[in-house]
């Protein structure tokens, strides 16, 4: 402790030099109380350097996200850098770390909901409105950014740890009959039918489908192998990674029926061709098939009905079979991380439920981390919720997605 005018600090020596940690105390008992405190902190191995929390959140996502982003995936790397570019540091790359508190991050949380109305110009946004799911998704990098700052000992716990957050108000899962495929089938030109066949009647998502090479698509013996999956970047760019989870490497088998359309499309072609093409022989894109699929769904009397859709209809179909296949065997078809991830998302469609199956369930619940089901979970459905919100920015209602 010293004398530092009218008041007193407390100082330390680093690299033989000394350092002010913290100063501004009013009298020489409480400045004597708080190197106590320090000196305790530091024997417990507790110790943080006052002067970490100086750094601001700008500072730290800086030194953070090269770290951080190496165990992305590209798709991720793409969607959480724009978090941080767009909803983070603009809002809160000024403060403090030791600044941010709970009261902070909910305010945070509020003006995320309620957007920035350009008062100048009427009907206008400075920053528009984001959707719950959005919202979520932000804190949920914000709360690893800062666990990271309590790991690095910039502060000692994670203001972001008992937010509020917004309630998720995922759409209604849409399930097909089989008269509603048929008439899908005879809406959709001769050209996509067998790839919008193949995810009927597979369950796979659209990347898995979409970047499915010959080479794993075996039309004898009726089995195909997912081994990557095709994502569209933000600047038009293809990505070909790998599938979503551990268990979204799998063999998925189809009928006799599937394997007869699916026969002329490896006609001379290559073992790493795509699989499907658009009519001019580029991979198929989502956004480019999705105004197809708006028309066609139309004319089928299915306006609303999402790619996605597609993927729930095959699960709705195993469990409405008699007897109804078990819902491990329709977790590995469909690739989720657990078998726990398929109950929590189509159990309630079971019309009855065996006791093998209430086993099965209650042993994946007995050793998978809850918290990482209901990550995945929402990961199923987020696609979901971002049509949602994309078609509300453009005003649409109800528009399909392909993710």
């Amino acid at each position: 402790m010293e004398k530092n005018g009218p008041t007193w600090r407390i100082r330390d020596f680093v690299d033989g030099k000394k350092v002010t940690l913290e100063m501004g105390w009013p009298n020489k008992t409480s400045a004597k109380k708080r190197l106590t405190t320090l000196q305790a902190d530091r024997l417990r191995g507790d110790f943080i350097d006052p002067r970490a929390g100086k750094l601001t959140v700008a500072e730290w996502v800086a030194e953070w996200w090269p770290g951080h982003e190496i165990g992305l995936k590209p798709t991720s790397r793409q969607s959480e850098g724009s978090r941080v570019r767009m909803h983070i540091v603009p809002l809160l790359g000024h403060l403090t770390l030791d600044e941010v508190d709970n009261l902070v991050i909910q305010a945070w949380i509020t003006k995320l909901m309620a957007g920035l109305p350009d008062l100048d110009r009427p009907g206008k946004w400075v920053r528009r409105p984001i959707s719950a799911k959005t919202v979520r998704s932000c804190h949920g990098l914000l709360h690893s950014m800062m666990s990271a700052a309590v790991r690095a000992r910039k502060i000692r716990t994670n203001p972001c740890a008992d937010t509020k957050l917004p309630k998720l108000t995922p759409r209604e899962m849409r399930f097909l009959t089989e008269p509603e495929a048929g008439r899908l089938h005879a809406a959709v030109p001769e050209h996509w039918r067998p790839l919008v066949l193949l995810l009927i009647s597979t369950g796979l998502r659209w990347g898995e489908a979409a970047g499915l090479q010959i080479k794993n698509l075996d039309v004898f013996d009726g089995k195909l192998t997912v081994e990557r999956a095709m994502h569209e970047m933000a600047d038009g760019s293809l990505i070909f990674g790998t599938p979503k989870t551990v268990r979204g490497r799998r063999t998925v088998t189809f009928t006799p029926k599937v394997a007869q359309i699916l026969a002329p499309l490896v006609v001379d072609k290559g073992r790493d061709d795509l699989v499907f093409g658009t009519p001019t022989g580029k991979p198929v894109r989502a956004r480019n098939f999705r105004r197809g699929w708006l028309e066609w769904t139309s004319s089928a009397g299915l306006a609303g009905l999402r790619i996605h859709d597609l993927r729930h209809t095959q699960a709705a179909w195993l469990i409405s079979a008699r007897p109804p296949v078990p819902l491990s065997a329709i977790s590995r078809r469909l690739g989720h991380g657990s078998i726990a991830v398929t109950d929590g998302l189509y159990g309630h469609l079971l019309p009855q439920v065996d006791a093998g199956i209430l086993t099965a369930v209650a042993d994946a619940l007995e050793h998978v981390d809850p918290a990482v089901i209901a990550a995945e979970i929402a990961d199923e459905t987020a696609d979901d919720l971002e049509s949602q919100e994309a078609a509300r920015r453009r005003g649409e209602v109800g528009e399909p997605t392909c993710a």
